[in-house]
């Protein structure tokens, strides 16, 4: 009888698993997540990201439309908590502020 057979690194548990079963199980999971979520993650900073530019540019619309109908130069909308101001000198500007707290500006073009 050998005592190194039920003792290495290939003995099973009462489960029927392996220790090499076992870390190969939980790097794959590790493997899986450490690379799943920060993609996930990044997907859902640029779709925010394109939406609050959205926004922007349904504002530059909205704001076009209230320079044509009452001359008004200047204004804001509050979207979700994001407050869109815009100006219209040389030229109509949409400016707000992203979620990573930077001032963003966009103008027509």
């Amino acid at each position: 009888m050998c005592i190194w057979a039920k003792e290495g690194w290939y003995f099973l548990n009462e489960n029927g698993l392996s220790w090499a079963e076992t870390m190969l199980s939980l790097l794959i999971i590790m493997m899986l997540f450490g690379t799943l979520v920060p993609t996930f993650q990044k997907m859902q900073e640029t779709l925010h990201e394109k939406q609050l530019q959205l926004t922007a540019y349904e504002t530059m619309h909205d704001a076009a439309k209230i320079i044509k109908a009452t001359g008004a130069v200047s204004g804001q909308r509050i979207v979700n908590g994001v407050q869109f101001s815009w100006v219209y000198g040389t030229g109509l500007c949409v400016s707000y502020e992203n979620y990573r707290l930077s001032q963003v500006m966009l103008c027509e073009e």
